[in-house]
Protein backbone atom coordinates (compact mmCIF):
# COMPACT_ATOMS: atom_id res chain seq x y z
CA UNK A 1 0.00 0.00 0.00
CA UNK A 2 1.38 3.40 -0.97
CA UNK A 3 1.25 6.61 1.05
CA UNK A 4 -1.26 8.03 -1.44
CA UNK A 5 -3.62 5.04 -1.05
CA UNK A 6 -3.38 5.25 2.74
CA UNK A 7 -4.13 8.97 2.63
CA UNK A 8 -7.30 8.29 0.58
CA UNK A 9 -8.50 5.73 3.13
CA UNK A 10 -7.81 8.19 5.96
CA UNK A 11 -10.86 10.36 5.27
CA UNK A 12 -13.32 7.88 6.76
CA UNK A 13 -16.27 10.17 7.47
CA UNK A 14 -16.11 11.85 4.07
CA UNK A 15 -15.90 8.50 2.24
CA UNK A 16 -18.77 7.11 4.31
CA UNK A 17 -20.92 10.14 3.51
CA UNK A 18 -20.09 9.88 -0.21
CA UNK A 19 -20.90 6.15 -0.34
CA UNK A 20 -24.20 6.58 1.52
CA UNK A 21 -25.11 9.40 -0.85
CA UNK A 22 -24.23 7.22 -3.88
CA UNK A 23 -26.60 4.49 -2.67
CA UNK A 24 -29.46 6.96 -2.38
CA UNK A 25 -28.73 8.55 -5.76
CA UNK A 26 -27.92 5.29 -7.57
CA UNK A 27 -30.97 3.46 -6.22
CA UNK A 28 -29.28 0.23 -5.13
CA UNK A 29 -32.28 -2.09 -4.70
CA UNK A 30 -30.83 -4.22 -1.90
CA UNK A 31 -29.93 -1.22 0.21
CA UNK A 32 -33.25 0.43 -0.52
CA UNK A 33 -35.04 -2.75 0.60
CA UNK A 34 -33.13 -2.67 3.87
CA UNK A 35 -34.08 0.97 4.26
CA UNK A 36 -37.72 0.14 3.59
CA UNK A 37 -37.71 -2.52 6.30
CA UNK A 38 -36.09 -0.17 8.79
CA UNK A 39 -38.56 2.55 7.88
CA UNK A 40 -41.53 0.22 8.26
CA UNK A 41 -40.34 -1.08 11.62
CA UNK A 42 -40.03 2.42 13.01
CA UNK A 43 -43.21 3.64 11.32
CA UNK A 44 -45.20 3.94 14.53
CA UNK A 45 -42.47 5.99 16.19
CA UNK A 46 -42.13 8.27 13.19
CA UNK A 47 -45.90 8.69 12.88
CA UNK A 48 -46.18 9.62 16.53
CA UNK A 49 -43.26 12.05 16.28
CA UNK A 50 -44.71 13.70 13.18
CA UNK A 51 -48.35 13.85 14.29
CA UNK A 52 -48.09 14.30 18.05
CA UNK A 53 -45.00 16.48 18.35
CA UNK A 54 -44.21 18.33 15.12
CA UNK A 55 -47.75 18.72 13.80
CA UNK A 56 -48.98 19.80 17.24
CA UNK A 57 -46.36 22.55 17.24
CA UNK A 58 -47.43 23.64 13.75
CA UNK A 59 -51.10 23.66 14.80
CA UNK A 60 -50.23 25.79 17.81
CA UNK A 61 -48.26 28.20 15.59
CA UNK A 62 -51.24 28.61 13.22
CA UNK A 63 -53.72 28.84 16.14
CA UNK A 64 -55.86 25.97 14.87
CA UNK A 65 -57.41 23.06 16.74
CA UNK A 66 -55.74 20.36 14.62
CA UNK A 67 -53.44 20.36 11.64
CA UNK A 68 -56.09 18.60 9.58
CA UNK A 69 -58.04 21.86 9.83
CA UNK A 70 -55.37 23.96 8.07
CA UNK A 71 -56.95 25.23 4.85
CA UNK A 72 -55.27 27.33 2.16
CA UNK A 73 -57.62 28.71 -0.53
CA UNK A 74 -60.10 25.93 0.18
CA UNK A 75 -57.46 23.16 0.01
CA UNK A 76 -56.88 21.04 3.10
CA UNK A 77 -53.12 20.75 3.31
CA UNK A 78 -52.85 19.49 6.89
CA UNK A 79 -52.87 15.75 6.17
CA UNK A 80 -50.48 16.16 3.26
CA UNK A 81 -48.13 18.18 5.46
CA UNK A 82 -48.18 15.38 8.05
CA UNK A 83 -47.36 12.75 5.41
CA UNK A 84 -44.57 14.92 4.02
CA UNK A 85 -43.00 15.36 7.46
CA UNK A 86 -43.20 11.60 8.06
CA UNK A 87 -41.46 10.95 4.75
CA UNK A 88 -38.67 13.41 5.53
CA UNK A 89 -38.07 11.83 8.94
CA UNK A 90 -37.95 8.30 7.48
CA UNK A 91 -35.63 9.36 4.64
CA UNK A 92 -33.30 11.11 7.08
CA UNK A 93 -33.22 8.08 9.36
CA UNK A 94 -32.46 5.72 6.46
CA UNK A 95 -29.65 7.97 5.27
CA UNK A 96 -28.18 8.16 8.78
CA UNK A 97 -28.37 4.35 9.08
CA UNK A 98 -26.53 3.99 5.75
CA UNK A 99 -23.97 6.54 6.90
CA UNK A 100 -23.37 4.49 10.06
CA UNK A 101 -22.96 1.25 8.07
CA UNK A 102 -20.42 2.82 5.70
CA UNK A 103 -18.65 4.58 8.56
CA UNK A 104 -18.06 1.22 10.25
CA UNK A 105 -17.04 -0.42 6.95
CA UNK A 106 -14.57 2.32 6.02
CA UNK A 107 -13.10 2.43 9.53
CA UNK A 108 -12.39 -1.30 9.36
CA UNK A 109 -10.80 -0.89 5.90
CA UNK A 110 -8.65 2.00 7.12
CA UNK A 111 -7.43 0.09 10.18
CA UNK A 112 -6.52 -2.90 7.97
CA UNK A 113 -4.76 -0.61 5.49
CA UNK A 114 -2.69 1.05 8.23
CA UNK A 115 -1.44 -2.36 9.38
CA UNK A 116 -0.09 -3.15 5.91
CA UNK A 117 3.46 -2.29 4.97
CA UNK A 118 3.70 0.99 3.10
CA UNK A 119 5.43 0.50 -0.23
CA UNK A 120 7.13 3.32 -2.13
CA UNK A 121 5.35 4.60 -5.19
CA UNK A 122 6.42 2.59 -8.25
CA UNK A 123 8.62 4.46 -10.69
CA UNK A 124 6.77 4.65 -14.00
CA UNK A 125 8.37 3.12 -17.06
CA UNK A 126 9.66 5.73 -19.52
CA UNK A 127 7.40 6.33 -22.49
CA UNK A 128 8.46 5.70 -26.08
CA UNK A 129 8.85 9.45 -26.59
CA UNK A 130 11.15 9.72 -23.56
CA UNK A 131 13.26 6.77 -24.74
CA UNK A 132 13.49 8.24 -28.24
CA UNK A 133 14.53 11.62 -26.85
CA UNK A 134 17.23 10.02 -24.67
CA UNK A 135 18.58 8.12 -27.70
CA UNK A 136 18.65 11.30 -29.78
CA UNK A 137 20.57 13.08 -27.02
CA UNK A 138 23.14 10.26 -26.97
CA UNK A 139 23.51 10.45 -30.75
CA UNK A 140 23.96 14.21 -30.55
CA UNK A 141 26.68 13.84 -27.91
CA UNK A 142 28.46 11.22 -30.04
CA UNK A 143 28.11 13.44 -33.08
CA UNK A 144 29.87 16.29 -31.27
CA UNK A 145 32.68 13.99 -30.06
CA UNK A 146 33.60 12.43 -33.39
CA UNK A 147 32.96 15.22 -35.87
CA UNK A 148 35.69 17.72 -36.71
CA UNK A 149 35.37 21.01 -34.87
CA UNK A 150 34.93 23.02 -38.09
CA UNK A 151 31.82 21.06 -39.08
CA UNK A 152 30.23 21.30 -35.65
CA UNK A 153 31.06 25.03 -35.55
CA UNK A 154 29.38 25.59 -38.95
CA UNK A 155 26.42 23.51 -37.87
CA UNK A 156 25.88 25.52 -34.70
CA UNK A 157 26.13 28.90 -36.54
CA UNK A 158 23.33 28.03 -38.96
Amino acid sequence: MTEKELEKKKHIVRRSYDEAKKVVVKGNMFMLAIGLLIGASFGAVVTSLANDVIMAAIAKAFHVQGVENIVVNGIYIGKFLGALIQFIIVALFIFLALLLVYLIKNTIEYVKARKQKIEPEPIPEPTIEELTLAELKKLNENFKKFMPKEITKEHSEK
